[in-house]
C-alpha cells in the first residue's frame, strides 16, 4: 500500500546517497510497480541510470515523465543531456 511506496521512495534515496546504485533503481522499480505515474520516482530512477552510465532507460523514464508532466523542466534538462551521452 502506500506506507510501503513511501518506504521504499525513501529507502531509495538513502541508496542513491551511500553510492548503492542498483539497490536504488531496485526500490524506485518496485515503487513504479504499483504507481508507474509517481514523477518524483520515475525522476530519480533516471538520475541513477544516468549515474550507472544507463543513459537510454533513462530517457525511457524522462520520456515517461513527459507524458505526464509536459511542462516538466527537471525532466526536459536531464532528457537533453542523456539523449547525446546515449548516442
Amino acid at each position: 500500500g502506500a506506507a510501503a511506496v513511501e518506504i521504499l521512495t525513501c529507502r531509495a534515496s538513502c541508496y542513491k546517497e551511500v553510492g548503492e546504485y542498483k539497490k536504488a533503481v531496485s526500490d524506485c522499480s518496485k515503487v513504479l510497480d504499483h504507481d508507474n505515474s509517481n514523477v518524483s520516482v520515475l525522476l530519480q530512477r533516471a538520475l541513477l541510470y544516468e549515474s550507472t552510465e544507463k543513459y537510454k532507460l533513462g530517457v525511457e523514464d524522462l520520456r515517461n515523465v513527459l507524458k505526464i508532466d509536459p511542462g516538466n523542466r527537471l525532466a526536459k534538462s536531464t532528457l537533453s543531456r542523456l539523449v547525446k551521452m546515449a548516442d
